[in-house]
């Protein structure tokens, strides 16, 4: 689970946003960023089910232009005996509902 993921997630086919997610594993919870960096919005809240190998997370802040953001994510890992394996899923934005996929890096 923990390691920097890269992918990208859009309402439709034809817009698409490159995204990077770093997520850490303390054992117990997950933290993590979407887009790290200057502008990074972290982890609000997560949560694992590990039965079906789901992730759900929320993450709160501002985007590039300082306007607020809110993203709600969910999808299950594929692959997972590989270190490369991949998380899709749905990916709400402002109450806006496209997909996702990234990869482990």
């Amino acid at each position: 689970m923990a390691g920097s993921w890269v992918g990208d997630w859009g309402l439709d086919a034809a817009n698409r946003h490159r995204v990077v997610v770093i997520l850490e594993w303390s054992g117990e919870e997950i933290t993590g960023v979407v887009n790290p960096g200057p502008n990074a919005i972290p982890l609000s809240s997560s949560s694992v089910d590990p039965m079906k190998w789901s992730l759900h997370f929320v993450a709160s802040g501002k985007d590039a232009s300082g306007a607020a953001v809110s993203y709600d994510v969910e999808g299950t890992i594929d692959d997972l005996g590989t270190y490369n394996r991949t998380l899709a899923g749905t990916w709400k934005v402002n109450g806006q509902s496209g997909d996702f996929s990234i990869t482990r890096q």
